[in-house]
Protein backbone atom coordinates (compact mmCIF):
# COMPACT_ATOMS: atom_id res chain seq x y z
CA UNK A 1 0.00 0.00 0.00
CA UNK A 2 1.62 3.19 -1.37
CA UNK A 3 2.46 6.61 0.80
CA UNK A 4 -0.74 8.25 -1.30
CA UNK A 5 -3.36 5.50 0.16
CA UNK A 6 -2.46 5.68 3.78
CA UNK A 7 -2.83 9.41 3.80
CA UNK A 8 -6.27 9.37 1.78
CA UNK A 9 -7.26 6.52 4.41
CA UNK A 10 -5.83 8.72 7.06
CA UNK A 11 -8.24 11.70 5.94
CA UNK A 12 -10.80 9.90 5.22
CA UNK A 13 -11.79 7.77 8.54
CA UNK A 14 -11.81 11.00 10.79
CA UNK A 15 -13.94 12.80 8.30
CA UNK A 16 -16.45 9.70 7.97
CA UNK A 17 -16.48 9.65 12.48
CA UNK A 18 -17.29 13.66 11.89
CA UNK A 19 -19.81 12.95 9.35
CA UNK A 20 -21.62 10.29 11.54
CA UNK A 21 -21.42 12.53 14.30
CA UNK A 22 -23.09 15.29 12.22
CA UNK A 23 -26.04 13.06 11.32
CA UNK A 24 -26.56 10.97 14.84
CA UNK A 25 -26.93 15.14 16.14
CA UNK A 26 -29.16 16.40 13.31
CA UNK A 27 -31.58 13.17 13.39
CA UNK A 28 -33.89 12.85 15.58
CA UNK A 29 -33.90 10.22 18.45
CA UNK A 30 -35.66 7.41 18.50
CA UNK A 31 -37.90 6.49 21.49
CA UNK A 32 -38.44 2.89 21.08
CA UNK A 33 -36.89 -0.28 18.85
CA UNK A 34 -39.32 -2.25 17.41
CA UNK A 35 -36.28 -4.39 16.36
CA UNK A 36 -36.02 -5.27 20.55
CA UNK A 37 -39.57 -4.35 21.32
CA UNK A 38 -37.60 -1.60 23.81
CA UNK A 39 -37.57 1.92 24.82
CA UNK A 40 -34.66 3.27 23.81
CA UNK A 41 -32.26 6.13 26.09
CA UNK A 42 -33.08 9.55 24.65
CA UNK A 43 -30.74 12.61 25.29
CA UNK A 44 -30.58 12.71 29.03
CA UNK A 45 -30.65 16.39 30.97
CA UNK A 46 -27.78 17.13 32.69
CA UNK A 47 -28.31 17.89 36.41
CA UNK A 48 -25.90 17.94 39.29
CA UNK A 49 -27.62 15.46 41.99
CA UNK A 50 -27.61 13.08 38.46
CA UNK A 51 -23.71 14.73 37.89
CA UNK A 52 -22.25 13.50 41.05
CA UNK A 53 -24.44 10.07 41.27
CA UNK A 54 -23.36 9.00 37.81
CA UNK A 55 -26.77 8.63 36.66
CA UNK A 56 -25.92 11.49 34.30
CA UNK A 57 -22.86 9.46 32.58
CA UNK A 58 -24.65 6.26 32.44
CA UNK A 59 -27.43 7.89 30.81
CA UNK A 60 -24.46 9.34 28.23
CA UNK A 61 -23.52 5.95 27.20
CA UNK A 62 -26.64 4.08 27.10
CA UNK A 63 -27.86 6.99 24.72
CA UNK A 64 -24.52 7.15 22.63
CA UNK A 65 -25.01 2.91 22.53
CA UNK A 66 -28.59 3.24 21.63
CA UNK A 67 -28.77 6.56 19.19
CA UNK A 68 -25.82 5.40 16.98
CA UNK A 69 -26.46 5.72 12.99
CA UNK A 70 -26.86 2.48 11.42
CA UNK A 71 -26.94 0.76 15.21
CA UNK A 72 -29.33 -2.28 13.25
CA UNK A 73 -26.63 -2.76 10.37
CA UNK A 74 -23.73 -2.95 12.39
CA UNK A 75 -25.67 -6.03 14.85
CA UNK A 76 -26.35 -7.83 11.88
CA UNK A 77 -22.95 -7.66 10.26
CA UNK A 78 -21.15 -8.57 13.73
CA UNK A 79 -23.55 -11.28 14.04
CA UNK A 80 -22.68 -12.95 10.90
CA UNK A 81 -18.98 -12.79 11.83
CA UNK A 82 -19.19 -13.97 15.15
CA UNK A 83 -21.72 -17.19 13.88
CA UNK A 84 -19.01 -17.67 11.21
CA UNK A 85 -16.36 -18.23 14.00
CA UNK A 86 -18.81 -20.44 16.35
CA UNK A 87 -20.01 -17.38 18.71
CA UNK A 88 -22.92 -18.60 20.53
CA UNK A 89 -24.02 -15.42 21.84
CA UNK A 90 -25.00 -11.99 20.49
CA UNK A 91 -26.61 -8.93 22.71
CA UNK A 92 -27.64 -10.73 25.10
CA UNK A 93 -28.96 -13.43 23.05
CA UNK A 94 -28.01 -17.26 22.97
CA UNK A 95 -28.06 -19.31 19.64
CA UNK A 96 -29.76 -21.94 21.17
CA UNK A 97 -30.87 -25.92 20.17
CA UNK A 98 -33.73 -26.69 18.36
CA UNK A 99 -33.99 -23.52 16.59
CA UNK A 100 -34.45 -21.72 19.92
CA UNK A 101 -32.90 -18.15 20.69
CA UNK A 102 -32.93 -17.51 24.31
CA UNK A 103 -32.41 -14.55 26.25
CA UNK A 104 -29.67 -14.10 29.11
CA UNK A 105 -31.15 -13.72 32.39
CA UNK A 106 -31.09 -10.90 33.78
CA UNK A 107 -29.20 -10.49 37.45
CA UNK A 108 -31.13 -8.24 39.43
CA UNK A 109 -29.23 -4.79 41.23
CA UNK A 110 -29.35 -5.63 44.61
CA UNK A 111 -29.92 -1.50 46.04
CA UNK A 112 -32.57 -1.24 42.93
CA UNK A 113 -34.61 -4.76 44.43
CA UNK A 114 -34.34 -3.82 47.76
CA UNK A 115 -36.03 -0.39 47.15
CA UNK A 116 -38.79 -2.12 45.08
CA UNK A 117 -39.72 -4.61 47.37
CA UNK A 118 -39.49 -2.04 49.74
CA UNK A 119 -42.06 -0.25 47.87
CA UNK A 120 -44.01 -3.18 47.69
CA UNK A 121 -44.60 -3.66 51.15
CA UNK A 122 -45.22 -0.31 51.73
CA UNK A 123 -47.96 -0.28 49.17
CA UNK A 124 -49.25 -3.66 50.12
CA UNK A 125 -50.04 -2.09 54.15
CA UNK A 126 -51.26 1.30 52.57
CA UNK A 127 -53.94 -1.40 50.89
CA UNK A 128 -55.30 -3.85 53.53
CA UNK A 129 -58.65 -4.41 52.24
CA UNK A 130 -57.47 -5.00 49.22
CA UNK A 131 -56.49 -8.86 47.41
CA UNK A 132 -53.13 -8.79 46.47
CA UNK A 133 -51.53 -11.64 43.95
CA UNK A 134 -48.14 -11.37 42.48
CA UNK A 135 -46.96 -13.52 39.50
CA UNK A 136 -43.57 -13.81 38.21
CA UNK A 137 -42.97 -15.72 34.96
CA UNK A 138 -39.95 -17.62 34.64
CA UNK A 139 -37.98 -16.80 30.72
CA UNK A 140 -37.07 -19.38 28.65
CA UNK A 141 -33.18 -19.93 29.83
CA UNK A 142 -34.75 -21.27 33.01
CA UNK A 143 -37.48 -23.53 31.90
CA UNK A 144 -35.97 -24.33 28.87
CA UNK A 145 -32.15 -24.80 29.99
CA UNK A 146 -31.98 -27.50 27.93
CA UNK A 147 -31.94 -25.44 24.64
CA UNK A 148 -28.93 -23.83 25.51
CA UNK A 149 -25.80 -24.24 23.66
CA UNK A 150 -23.35 -26.63 24.98
CA UNK A 151 -21.04 -25.03 27.51
CA UNK A 152 -23.46 -21.74 28.18
CA UNK A 153 -23.71 -20.90 31.20
CA UNK A 154 -27.02 -18.30 32.88
CA UNK A 155 -27.16 -16.89 36.05
CA UNK A 156 -29.49 -18.59 38.60
CA UNK A 157 -32.79 -16.97 38.26
CA UNK A 158 -34.57 -19.60 40.52
CA UNK A 159 -32.42 -18.28 43.15
CA UNK A 160 -33.51 -14.47 42.56
CA UNK A 161 -37.16 -15.61 42.32
CA UNK A 162 -37.10 -17.69 45.32
CA UNK A 163 -35.87 -14.91 47.64
CA UNK A 164 -38.46 -13.02 46.12
CA UNK A 165 -41.57 -14.54 46.19
CA UNK A 166 -40.07 -15.33 50.09
CA UNK A 167 -40.38 -11.46 50.66
CA UNK A 168 -43.53 -11.08 49.44
CA UNK A 169 -44.88 -13.58 50.75
CA UNK A 170 -43.68 -11.94 54.07
CA UNK A 171 -45.00 -8.39 52.97
CA UNK A 172 -48.80 -10.47 52.83
CA UNK A 173 -48.99 -11.06 49.02
CA UNK A 174 -50.25 -14.01 47.50
CA UNK A 175 -47.80 -15.59 45.05
CA UNK A 176 -48.12 -17.48 41.81
CA UNK A 177 -45.33 -19.94 40.45
CA UNK A 178 -45.95 -21.30 37.52
CA UNK A 179 -42.03 -22.91 37.06
CA UNK A 180 -43.31 -26.39 38.55
CA UNK A 181 -46.32 -27.02 35.45
CA UNK A 182 -44.25 -25.41 33.09
CA UNK A 183 -41.01 -27.76 34.01
CA UNK A 184 -43.89 -30.51 33.87
CA UNK A 185 -45.58 -29.32 30.04
CA UNK A 186 -42.57 -27.76 28.36
CA UNK A 187 -42.23 -31.35 27.15
CA UNK A 188 -45.90 -31.30 25.41
CA UNK A 189 -46.47 -28.18 24.65
CA UNK A 190 -44.49 -24.89 23.53
CA UNK A 191 -44.46 -22.38 26.34
CA UNK A 192 -42.29 -19.78 25.00
CA UNK A 193 -41.58 -18.55 20.95
CA UNK A 194 -38.47 -19.59 19.75
CA UNK A 195 -37.50 -15.77 18.20
CA UNK A 196 -39.34 -13.91 20.74
CA UNK A 197 -39.05 -13.03 24.56
CA UNK A 198 -42.36 -13.64 25.42
CA UNK A 199 -44.46 -16.90 26.54
CA UNK A 200 -47.09 -18.80 23.80
CA UNK A 201 -50.82 -18.17 24.07
CA UNK A 202 -50.02 -21.62 25.37
CA UNK A 203 -47.54 -20.84 28.07
CA UNK A 204 -50.33 -17.85 28.80
CA UNK A 205 -53.09 -19.60 29.29
CA UNK A 206 -51.02 -21.94 31.21
CA UNK A 207 -50.40 -19.67 34.02
CA UNK A 208 -54.05 -18.10 33.61
CA UNK A 209 -54.76 -21.25 34.82
CA UNK A 210 -52.69 -21.43 37.58
CA UNK A 211 -53.89 -17.87 38.32
CA UNK A 212 -57.55 -19.08 38.84
CA UNK A 213 -56.81 -21.98 40.80
CA UNK A 214 -54.60 -20.05 43.59
CA UNK A 215 -57.57 -17.30 43.39
CA UNK A 216 -60.33 -19.39 43.77
CA UNK A 217 -62.21 -18.52 40.47
CA UNK A 218 -64.12 -21.08 38.66
CA UNK A 219 -64.35 -20.15 34.85
CA UNK A 220 -66.25 -22.39 32.42
CA UNK A 221 -64.90 -20.81 29.13
CA UNK A 222 -64.23 -23.33 26.71
CA UNK A 223 -61.92 -22.20 23.86
CA UNK A 224 -60.00 -23.74 20.91
CA UNK A 225 -56.60 -22.09 19.60
CA UNK A 226 -56.45 -20.73 16.24
CA UNK A 227 -53.41 -19.96 14.43
CA UNK A 228 -52.58 -16.26 12.66
CA UNK A 229 -49.43 -16.47 11.60
CA UNK A 230 -47.13 -19.14 10.49
CA UNK A 231 -44.10 -16.98 9.69
CA UNK A 232 -43.36 -14.76 13.11
CA UNK A 233 -39.82 -13.28 14.00
CA UNK A 234 -39.54 -12.02 16.82
CA UNK A 235 -37.62 -9.41 18.92
CA UNK A 236 -34.32 -12.32 20.02
CA UNK A 237 -34.03 -12.42 16.12
CA UNK A 238 -33.58 -8.53 15.11
CA UNK A 239 -32.04 -7.95 18.74
CA UNK A 240 -29.29 -10.70 18.06
CA UNK A 241 -28.98 -10.58 14.56
CA UNK A 242 -29.34 -14.59 14.26
CA UNK A 243 -30.90 -16.13 11.10
CA UNK A 244 -31.06 -19.46 12.35
CA UNK A 245 -34.35 -19.37 14.93
CA UNK A 246 -37.24 -21.07 13.02
CA UNK A 247 -40.24 -18.82 12.12
CA UNK A 248 -43.17 -19.36 15.04
CA UNK A 249 -46.63 -19.37 14.89
CA UNK A 250 -49.05 -16.96 16.48
CA UNK A 251 -52.04 -18.13 17.77
CA UNK A 252 -55.32 -16.74 19.29
CA UNK A 253 -57.88 -17.94 21.56
CA UNK A 254 -61.39 -18.11 20.70
CA UNK A 255 -64.15 -19.07 22.71
CA UNK A 256 -65.95 -21.67 21.52
CA UNK A 257 -69.86 -21.51 20.37
CA UNK A 258 -71.31 -23.43 23.55
CA UNK A 259 -69.19 -21.59 26.27
CA UNK A 260 -70.32 -18.95 28.89
CA UNK A 261 -69.01 -16.44 26.85
CA UNK A 262 -69.25 -12.71 27.83
CA UNK A 263 -68.24 -9.85 25.16
CA UNK A 264 -66.36 -6.94 26.92
CA UNK A 265 -65.92 -3.04 26.04
CA UNK A 266 -61.95 -2.17 26.10
CA UNK A 267 -61.69 1.78 26.13
CA UNK A 268 -58.60 3.60 25.91
CA UNK A 269 -58.42 7.14 27.23
CA UNK A 270 -55.38 8.35 25.93
CA UNK A 271 -56.70 7.75 22.38
CA UNK A 272 -60.31 7.77 23.51
CA UNK A 273 -60.78 4.68 21.38
CA UNK A 274 -63.66 2.02 22.59
CA UNK A 275 -63.71 -1.39 21.25
CA UNK A 276 -64.91 -4.88 21.86
CA UNK A 277 -61.91 -6.80 20.05
CA UNK A 278 -58.60 -7.92 21.89
CA UNK A 279 -56.99 -9.24 19.29
CA UNK A 280 -55.67 -6.87 16.42
CA UNK A 281 -55.11 -9.15 13.15
CA UNK A 282 -53.93 -5.78 11.37
CA UNK A 283 -50.66 -5.49 13.44
CA UNK A 284 -50.20 -9.61 12.00
CA UNK A 285 -48.24 -7.75 9.48
CA UNK A 286 -46.30 -5.16 11.24
CA UNK A 287 -42.60 -5.61 12.19
CA UNK A 288 -43.38 -6.48 15.94
CA UNK A 289 -46.71 -8.77 15.22
CA UNK A 290 -46.87 -10.03 18.82
CA UNK A 291 -48.84 -6.45 19.33
CA UNK A 292 -51.73 -8.80 17.64
CA UNK A 293 -52.20 -8.95 21.67
CA UNK A 294 -54.16 -5.85 22.87
CA UNK A 295 -51.82 -3.05 20.18
CA UNK A 296 -49.53 -1.01 21.22
CA UNK A 297 -48.65 0.38 24.60
CA UNK A 298 -50.97 2.43 26.78
CA UNK A 299 -50.37 3.90 30.19
CA UNK A 300 -53.95 3.21 31.52
CA UNK A 301 -56.64 1.27 30.12
CA UNK A 302 -60.17 -0.50 31.20
CA UNK A 303 -61.68 -3.30 30.21
CA UNK A 304 -65.59 -4.09 31.09
CA UNK A 305 -67.57 -7.18 30.96
CA UNK A 306 -70.82 -5.61 31.82
CA UNK A 307 -73.02 -8.86 31.90
CA UNK A 308 -70.66 -11.00 34.42
CA UNK A 309 -72.60 -11.26 37.28
CA UNK A 310 -70.35 -9.94 40.09
CA UNK A 311 -68.46 -6.48 41.47
CA UNK A 312 -65.29 -7.51 41.28
CA UNK A 313 -62.46 -4.96 39.79
CA UNK A 314 -59.21 -6.23 39.13
CA UNK A 315 -56.08 -3.24 38.95
CA UNK A 316 -53.77 -5.13 36.96
CA UNK A 317 -50.37 -4.02 37.15
CA UNK A 318 -47.91 -5.63 34.17
CA UNK A 319 -45.40 -5.91 31.60
CA UNK A 320 -46.05 -7.13 27.89
CA UNK A 321 -46.29 -10.93 29.18
CA UNK A 322 -49.80 -10.05 30.30
CA UNK A 323 -51.48 -8.88 26.64
CA UNK A 324 -51.91 -12.70 25.66
CA UNK A 325 -53.52 -13.26 29.35
CA UNK A 326 -56.06 -10.41 29.46
CA UNK A 327 -58.90 -11.78 27.41
CA UNK A 328 -58.75 -14.76 29.27
CA UNK A 329 -58.80 -12.55 32.51
CA UNK A 330 -61.62 -10.62 31.12
CA UNK A 331 -64.19 -13.14 31.72
CA UNK A 332 -63.80 -13.52 35.46
CA UNK A 333 -64.08 -9.95 36.19
CA UNK A 334 -66.93 -7.08 35.61
CA UNK A 335 -63.93 -4.80 35.38
CA UNK A 336 -59.92 -4.58 34.76
CA UNK A 337 -57.93 -1.82 35.19
CA UNK A 338 -54.90 -2.16 33.07
CA UNK A 339 -51.68 -0.22 34.52
CA UNK A 340 -48.02 -0.06 32.63
CA UNK A 341 -45.76 1.53 34.81
CA UNK A 342 -43.90 2.30 31.95
CA UNK A 343 -46.12 4.68 30.74
CA UNK A 344 -48.14 5.78 33.88
CA UNK A 345 -47.60 8.87 36.02
CA UNK A 346 -50.72 9.08 38.02
CA UNK A 347 -51.99 7.99 41.06
CA UNK A 348 -52.14 4.68 41.99
CA UNK A 349 -54.17 4.59 45.17
CA UNK A 350 -56.72 7.35 43.85
CA UNK A 351 -57.45 4.46 41.04
CA UNK A 352 -57.92 1.63 43.32
CA UNK A 353 -60.78 4.36 45.66
CA UNK A 354 -62.58 5.70 42.06
CA UNK A 355 -63.02 2.10 40.33
CA UNK A 356 -63.18 0.55 43.73
CA UNK A 357 -60.47 -1.76 43.46
CA UNK A 358 -61.05 -5.54 44.58
CA UNK A 359 -57.78 -7.41 43.68
CA UNK A 360 -54.79 -6.65 42.25
CA UNK A 361 -52.66 -8.50 39.83
CA UNK A 362 -48.66 -7.67 39.53
CA UNK A 363 -47.95 -9.85 36.28
CA UNK A 364 -43.93 -9.32 35.41
CA UNK A 365 -41.35 -11.84 33.55
CA UNK A 366 -38.40 -11.72 35.43
CA UNK A 367 -36.30 -10.51 33.66
CA UNK A 368 -38.54 -7.40 32.97
CA UNK A 369 -38.88 -6.89 36.95
CA UNK A 370 -35.41 -7.28 37.58
CA UNK A 371 -34.19 -4.87 35.34
CA UNK A 372 -36.55 -2.20 35.22
CA UNK A 373 -37.87 0.05 38.25
CA UNK A 374 -40.16 1.93 36.71
CA UNK A 375 -42.49 -0.06 39.45
CA UNK A 376 -40.91 1.10 42.32
CA UNK A 377 -40.86 4.48 41.30
CA UNK A 378 -44.78 4.46 40.37
CA UNK A 379 -45.63 2.51 43.55
CA UNK A 380 -43.36 5.55 45.51
CA UNK A 381 -44.40 8.86 43.80
CA UNK A 382 -47.80 6.99 44.48
CA UNK A 383 -47.18 7.35 48.58
CA UNK A 384 -44.90 9.93 48.81
CA UNK A 385 -46.97 12.48 46.93
CA UNK A 386 -50.42 11.70 47.20
CA UNK A 387 -52.64 13.11 44.79
CA UNK A 388 -55.28 15.46 46.59
CA UNK A 389 -58.99 15.32 45.78
CA UNK A 390 -59.41 18.75 43.52
CA UNK A 391 -56.32 17.22 42.08
CA UNK A 392 -56.64 16.10 38.09
CA UNK A 393 -53.90 15.06 35.88
CA UNK A 394 -53.39 12.92 32.26
CA UNK A 395 -56.04 11.07 30.69
CA UNK A 396 -57.34 9.48 33.84
CA UNK A 397 -57.59 12.83 35.31
CA UNK A 398 -60.27 14.41 32.92
CA UNK A 399 -62.47 11.07 33.35
CA UNK A 400 -61.94 11.47 37.44
CA UNK A 401 -62.83 15.17 37.37
CA UNK A 402 -65.92 14.67 35.22
CA UNK A 403 -66.83 11.79 37.67
CA UNK A 404 -66.27 14.21 40.61
CA UNK A 405 -68.98 16.72 38.92
CA UNK A 406 -71.73 14.54 38.41
CA UNK A 407 -71.09 13.61 41.70
CA UNK A 408 -71.54 16.78 42.98
CA UNK A 409 -74.62 18.00 40.43
CA UNK A 410 -76.40 14.72 42.12
CA UNK A 411 -75.84 15.74 45.12
CA UNK A 412 -73.92 12.77 46.15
Amino acid sequence: MNKRTLKIMGFAFPVILILVLIVNIILPDKAFSEEENRVLQEQPSFGISAFLSGRFEQKTEAYAEDQFLFRNAFIKIKTAADTAFGVTRSNGVYRGRNGYLLEDVTVPDREALVKTLATLADFRASNPDTNMTFMLAPNAANILEDKLPLFARTADQNFYMDALFGKLKLSGYDTVDVRDVFREKSEDVQLYYRTDHHWTTDGAYLAYQEYIRSAGIEDSTVYEPLVVKNDFRGTLASKSGFTNGKNDALTIYLPTAESSFEPSVIFYPDTTEKTTMFYRLDNLETKDAYTVFGGSNHPIYTIKTPLRDNEQCLLLIKDSYANSMIPFLAQDYYQIVVIDPRYFYDNVSTIIDTYGVTDVLFLYNANTFFADNSLEMVLRADMEQPVQPEVFRGPLGVIMKRLKEVKEEAGI
